[in-house]
């Protein structure tokens, strides 16, 4: 094709057809150049395309990641639900015994108490996006904009969330509980086994389980109940029990908050996903 269009101009210059020459030399420059705005409309085409992919790829994977966070924030919730049922009833025990006595069926629950959950961010792949710089790839801005939004606030409430578990309940709370409760007896509750279960395979061990241990097991639950009951104890413990309370009920709100979110930006995903 080169050497077709150098003979044309050879031609021309050869038969002294300047003015044709010059036209025809324009012309061909104008055909190089429509060839190449061809080629690049073609390749930006193609570039947009695999973009285009890529980012259907991405959205639904972050649809799988929210979904899978949902279903994280249920256990949770489900979880502080059992913490605020245990320490509701605790509180009603201690109020109509006018202290802890008859512990027999309280203690599991006080032990239950010792119990808290940790918080993770599931958002596996925008956070990906986000540490590699290509949260770009995601062309809606409103949606880009949102999703960035929604995983600073999962990862502020997950640091928060582990912090108030370290300071506020492990240093705080599960010590005291353990100190002065009767956790080698009772052990946890069914209620807390059974979920904790759902998730690992662990075994509880209790002293004094057999019937000819019960005169032992008596004398340490009557000394767990008289160390309850001193005054300074007893005002600490129910004060922690409260506390461990509020701290659920503000976890639960948390959660509840969070799904909400989760579940209204899964919506838009899911829009998005189809008008590609």
């Amino acid at each position: 094709m080169i050497k077709f269009f150098r003979s044309i101009r050879q031609n021309l210059l050869s038969e002294g057809k300047t003015g044709k020459y010059i036209k025809y030399a324009i012309g061909e420059i104008v055909l190089v150049v429509i060839g190449i705005l061809i080629a690049l409309a073609i390749n930006n085409w193609n570039e947009k395309r695999k973009m285009h992919r890529q980012e259907l790829i991405y959205l639904n994977n972050i649809k799988t990641d929210i979904i899978a966070q949902i279903s994280m924030l249920d256990v949770y919730i489900d979880f502080e639900n059992i913490i605020l049922d245990q320490s509701e009833d605790i509180i009603r025990h201690y109020e109509l015994n006018k202290g802890f006595y008859a512990m027999d069926s309280i203690f599991p629950k006080l032990n239950d108490l010792t119990v808290r959950w940790t918080f993770s961010n599931a958002n596996t792949t925008l956070t990906q996006l986000l540490n590699s710089n290509q949260i770009n790839t995601i062309q809606n801005r409103a949606l880009k904009e949102e999703l960035i939004k929604f995983n600073q606030e999962i990862d502020l409430f997950t640091k928060n969330t582990n912090i108030n578990n370290t300071n506020l309940i492990d240093q705080l709370s599960t010590k005291s509980f353990i100190e002065v409760g009767a956790y080698a007896l009772y052990g946890n509750s069914n209620r807390i086994n059974t979920k904790f279960h759902d998730f690992y395979v662990f075994q509880t061990i209790k002293i004094y389980g057999k019937e000819t241990h019960k005169a032992e097991k008596n004398e340490l639950i009557n000394l767990a109940t008289q160390l309850l009951n001193e005054p300074k104890n007893r005002l600490e413990l129910i004060n922690k029990v409260v506390y461990r309370n509020t701290l659920s009920s503000l976890q639960k709100s948390g959660n509840k908050s969070l799904k909400e979110k989760s579940e209204a930006i899964l919506k838009k995903i899911e829009n998005e996903i189809e008008l590609h």
